[in-house]
């Protein structure tokens, strides 16, 4: 019988092929420190970022629901003064939800009348912006 060194050695080392090697043994599942530190910095550095937006989108939804509600004020006005007629024709101002109003009536000859309504408000802390609307009452 032939006897292999090769084959003798294996079994005297206790190397099994089937066996893991030893860096696969060591090896093991997951992540390492490094790693983890990195995806917590990028993950919040991303949350910063939503975070800086969603400021922008709140300070122009504001600033557009005060446009808004100083053109609705001014359109009440003027609907209020066109199912009035000529009869109430006076120049004049008055505050509506804390938006001071300007009422302006021109003469444009004798059978209408110019209005101009400008509403003021403030989108925000140190700046001013106005709504003006613009109609001709008829004067029958």
């Amino acid at each position: 019988m032939r006897y292999s060194s090769r084959s003798r050695l294996a079994e005297l080392r206790g190397v099994n092929p089937s066996a893991p090697a030893l860096s696969e043994r060591r090896r093991r599942d997951g992540f390492t420190m490094p790693e983890l530190l990195i995806a917590i910095i990028i993950i919040c550095v991303g949350l910063l970022a939503l975070a800086s937006g969603s400021v922008g989108v709140l300070r122009q939804m504001r600033m557009g629901n005060s446009a808004a509600v100083a053109a609705i004020v001014a359109q009440q006005r003027m609907e209020n003064i066109r199912s009035q007629g000529c009869n109430s024709t006076t120049d004049g101002s008055a505050t509506t939800s804390g938006m001071p109003e300007k009422l302006v009536f021109t003469a444009m000859n004798g059978k209408a009348k110019a209005v101009t309504e400008s509403v003021t408000y403030k989108p925000r802390a140190g700046q001013t912006r106005y709504v003006e609307m613009r109609s001709v009452i008829p004067c029958v």
